[in-house]
């Protein structure tokens, strides 16, 4: 049967292997962790942002769901107390220079529109006092709520 690659896979091919090994070796990031090395590490979390995994008991439920695509992926299945450990010891600059590698293949016209593409929204409540009867209440709360779009760029809020 062909392979077909999967999706996850696909949006990691950019990673290039050797130069985040090598950034790995730089850092000694392969110390400590023998079964888990940091090419695990960095799939299983951005597997987390991209599913939304907010534990790490969901991180690892939903990971070890799909196992049969982990050999495709180089990567194996995630047990909890081995990623929190990986966590706690792992050095964080490994993965800032691979998100810089990642970041320097983009083009600068790429860069820019990512920068226009940049907001900020806030949503503040503001409470309401029993004078205002046409606020709307859930009974024990009263008021409104303004949503704000916010330009780092400008510094001010868009229309």
């Amino acid at each position: 049967m062909r392979f077909s690659p999967s999706i996850f896979g696909q949006l990691l091919e950019p990673i290039d292997r050797r130069q985040f090994q090598a950034i790995v070796d730089r850092h000694d990031g392969d110390a400590y962790d023998k079964s888990f090395r940091s090419w695990d590490h960095l799939v299983a979390l951005i597997y987390a942002q991209f599913c939304g995994s907010s534990s790490l008991r969901g991180l690892e439920a939903g990971w070890n769901a799909n196992s049969q695509h982990h050999y495709h992926l180089g990567s194996g299945p995630l047990m909890r107390s081995t990623l929190s450990d990986a966590n706690r010891r792992r050095p964080v600059a490994i993965f800032a220079e691979a998100f810089g590698l990642v970041a320097n293949l983009l083009d600068r016209q790429m860069r820019r529109e990512g920068e226009a593409m940049l907001r900020l929204i806030d949503s503040t409540p503001i409470p309401l006092g029993k004078l205002c009867d046409w606020a709307k209440s859930n009974g024990r709360i009263r008021g409104m709520k303004v949503h704000v779009v916010y330009d780092p760029k400008t510094d001010c809020p868009r229309v």
